[in-house]
């Protein structure tokens, strides 16, 4: 399964507005059926709202607007529980308790990668196995690539392996990862090429807003077993 369709999936249990009129009840289904997308333009205050990452659209005579860009566009922060299947727009409630949460479980946003695949039971270059994590494949524009995770301050710290995936292990192609919390570089790799040892990062993230992870080289890297801990 990959990441990126975690995000597809995080709009499908909660990241869309329902713009009409109605009777709701709670409920848990599949659902399928035909999306109209019109180019629909969302104003806020009179100013347009981008929706690029998360395109309105029309289902069953009902329009759909992401939740989080509609909130952000009011300067609300979006919270997702996934446990309970809960969104959250700004305030959260004091009941709620952060849990320690996979980086492939994070809803990630603003990713420039060409894909991000899940990682399930996959092997590194060096053939140790892992249960978990993300394998980043490098955009096609100057053989780099980011993606963005909103932590919102629940979280202390983040650790993992860094390493290139078991199919890169002949890959002489130097891969660089760089994480950013709230704009500020705070934890660079090795240059990974093959023959690389895993490295294993722990970094504090007490307070942080938003994650950045930043990949420079050709080819693909992951982060394995990488987890954010709950304060």
């Amino acid at each position: 399964m990959k990441c990126a369709a975690k995000q597809f999936l995080s709009l499908l249990l909660g990241a869309f507005l329902v713009l009409s009129v109605q009777s709701v009840f709670a409920k848990q289904a599949t659902v399928t059926g035909e999306l109209t997308y019109k180019n629909i333009k969302v104003y806020a205050d009179g100013e347009v709202v981008d929706t690029t990452e998360a395109e309105p659209f029309i289902y069953g005579g009902t329009t759909y607007l992401p939740v989080r860009a509609v909130a952000n566009a009011f300067g609300k922060e979006v919270t997702w529980n996934g446990e309970t299947n809960t969104v959250y727009l700004g305030a959260v409630p004091s009941v709620y308790v952060e849990t320690d949460t996979l980086l492939e479980d994070m809803y990630s946003y603003n990713s420039t990668f060409q894909s991000v695949s899940h990682v399930n039971n996959g092997a590194d270059n060096i053939n140790q196995k892992h249960t978990s994590g993300c394998v980043y494949k490098s955009g096609s524009v100057n053989n780099e690539g980011s993606a963005e995770y909103s932590l919102n301050g629940k979280f202390a710290t983040f650790s993992g392996v860094i390493a290139l995936p078991y199919v890169e292990r002949n890959n002489k192609n130097e891969k660089t990862v760089t994480i950013y919390a709230d704009g500020k570089a705070v934890y660079t790799s090795s240059k990974m090429k093959s023959g690389s040892a895993p490295e294993a990062f722990d970094i504090d993230v007490s307070d942080t807003s938003v994650i950045k992870i930043k990949i420079e080289g050709t080819g693909q890297i992951a982060l394995y077993d990488a987890v954010f801990y709950a304060k």
